[in-house]
């Protein structure tokens, strides 16, 4: 009888630490990672980049993800220092430091890597000081249970984020911001 008792207390511990299995975390690796934004004038198209990005990743057992990626505002470069000069004050850098993207989604590691899946996440995007949810387009590149390597490309409205669209001889860049992201994540 007392046999039997340890066999149940084996098994109900099993599935007990089973069920509690922990989350994996995942941070981002800043020298390999990056975040571009494009913007269109009638005259030209200005590209900046930063890799002042910081974030992680939350894998629980259950494949769901929970991702946190974030940049300064006033990081982004160019190229022209002037055009960068305007673009912090388009903006608002100093008032809305920072640009964060928080996403939900379904993200269970493979069974052999690499592997390669497309997802879309929830997220919810903070730029100019306003919050908005929008459906993000993730590209998951899993070369490990411990590496993992995400893209993402979307598309927002500076109208939207109430970013006064910096101009040229009186001409406004276009009102959509395109985002590059580029990130690579590690245990």
């Amino acid at each position: 009888m007392r046999n039997l008792a340890i066999v149940a207390f084996v098994v109900a511990a099993a599935g007990v630490a089973r069920a509690q299995a922990p989350a994996t975390e995942l941070t981002i690796v800043p020298a390999s990672s990056s975040i571009t934004y494009h913007l269109v004038h009638k005259m030209h198209r200005v590209d900046g980049v930063t890799h002042k990005v910081e974030g992680k990743a939350r894998l629980t057992p259950d494949g769901k993800a929970q991702v946190l990626v974030r940049a300064p505002s006033e990081s982004f470069d160019s190229g022209n220092v002037n055009r960068d000069a305007h673009m912090k004050e388009a903006v608002e850098a100093a008032k809305y430091p920072w640009i964060e993207i928080k996403a939900l989604g379904d993200a269970k590691p493979p069974a052999s890597f690499p592997a390669t899946e497309k997802k879309t996440f929830k997220a919810q995007l903070s730029f100019h000081g306003i919050q908005n949810v929008i459906d993000l387009p993730v590209e998951i590149t899993w070369e490990s249970a411990n590496k993992v390597h995400a893209t993402t490309t979307f598309a927002v409205s500076l109208d939207g984020y109430k970013v006064e669209r910096p101009s040229l001889l009186f001409v406004k860049v276009d009102d959509e911001l395109k985002l590059d992201a580029k990130l690579d994540f590690a245990r």
